[in-house]
């Protein structure tokens, strides 16, 4: 993320919480396995929003119109999975967006996930990332920048795997470092609230 100076400050936009918690048991509590998929939306969404800026040289309200595109596009999701379930709605968001990506969403891993339960915990941070990745086509493709949706996408990826690299200083120290990426953006004061009494999701310790 080519990052500028921040202007410190006031706080995370909530984003796509309810779309991205799907209910699932990953041999943890569902309401972890919840902020787990919460948090990795979250943050490919700020990657999101930083690569339209670096890349494709979008202004600050260019990006927020595409922070509402992609929240219509999530709500427009979960009233389908509300009328007719979670597997025909999915469909129909994958049939609706298959034609807008050149190429799958693999979300970078960051570290080796060895054991049964760290490999559901990936899958299920890829699918939620794939959510986001749908639902960021079709915002661009709203926006008439379909073209663009690769390089987006691309940078978005590589936005990420820096978020992993800092979170290996803690993951403390990569919400801060992302904090000030935010507050530029989307030209706002914004600050990290850590949810008392839970572990950290990209790093070992905070």
């Amino acid at each position: 993320m080519r990052r500028k100076m921040s202007r410190g400050g006031a706080y995370f936009h909530a984003g796509m919480r309810e779309q991205m918690a799907r209910r699932v048991k990953l041999g943890q509590t569902k309401k972890d396995a919840n902020l787990n998929r919460e948090a990795v939306a979250q943050v490919l969404c700020y990657c999101i929003m930083a690569a339209a800026r670096d890349v494709l040289g979008m202004n600050t309200q260019e990006i927020v119109t595409l922070t509402v595109r992609m929240n219509e596009r999530a709500e427009v999701y979960t009233i389908q999975r509300q009328a007719v379930g979670a597997a025909k709605a999915r469909k129909r968001l994958e049939e609706r967006s298959d034609t807008l990506l050149q190429e799958p969403f693999i979300l970078p891993a960051g570290k080796a996930f060895r054991t049964e339960n760290g490999k559901e915990v990936l899958a299920e941070r890829r699918d939620a990332a794939d959510m986001v990745v749908r639902y960021a086509a079709e915002a661009m493709d709203s926006m008439g920048r379909r073209k663009d949706i690769a390089a987006l996408l691309t940078e978005a990826k590589a936005n990420y795997n820096q978020f992993l690299g800092w979170a290996e200083d803690g993951e403390w120290v990569a919400y801060e470092r992302l904090r000030r990426v935010v507050a530029d953006v989307y030209e706002v004061e914004a600050e990290v609230v850590q949810t008392p009494g839970k572990k950290p999701i990209f790093a070992k310790e905070f």
